[in-house]
């Protein structure tokens, strides 16, 4: 029953973060932009930068939802591929993002919800996924 409401959690927190703003941009004071990963890679699609916007919508939609199926469902065959890692993809390019920014004089970022209920997702991930070992090792 832990183990379905951790699952149920992470998607909920995962359709969170992939829906609400990530960042919000600040450009030279003036312009200021928010985005999420549904309409960054949208925008990218349109913007006819199809392999960028393709890669952003596997690595932060398509990939963790797919991860949290194998688990919900016990599909064993794809725990070799430890999915779990690529979770945190997204997560890397916004704290890149985020070191650029502090270095930068022209822009600011600031962090939003959406980023927090994607880390969220990928915490309640690991939880899930430490608790499933706890339990198998009980099991032997």
């Amino acid at each position: 029953m832990i183990r379905i409401s951790l699952i149920f959690c992470e998607f909920i927190s995962l359709a969170l973060g992939v829906y609400l703003p990530l960042a919000k941009i600040d450009e030279f004071w003036v312009f200021s932009t928010e985005f999420s990963i549904l309409s960054l890679s949208k925008k990218l699609i349109f913007e006819d930068e199809l392999i960028l916007g393709i890669i952003i919508f596997l690595f932060g939609v398509i990939f963790p939802i797919f991860k949290i199926l194998t688990r919900l469902f016990n599909i064993g065959v794809f725990e070799r591929f430890n999915l779990h890692r690529f979770s945190m993809v997204d997560i890397f390019l916004l704290s890149f993002l985020i070191f650029i920014g502090k270095l930068s004089t022209f822009f600011e970022i600031e962090l939003l919800t959406g980023f927090y209920f994607l880390l969220l997702s990928v915490c309640l991930g690991y939880i899930q996924i430490v608790f499933s070992n706890i339990i198998l090792r009980k099991e032997k």
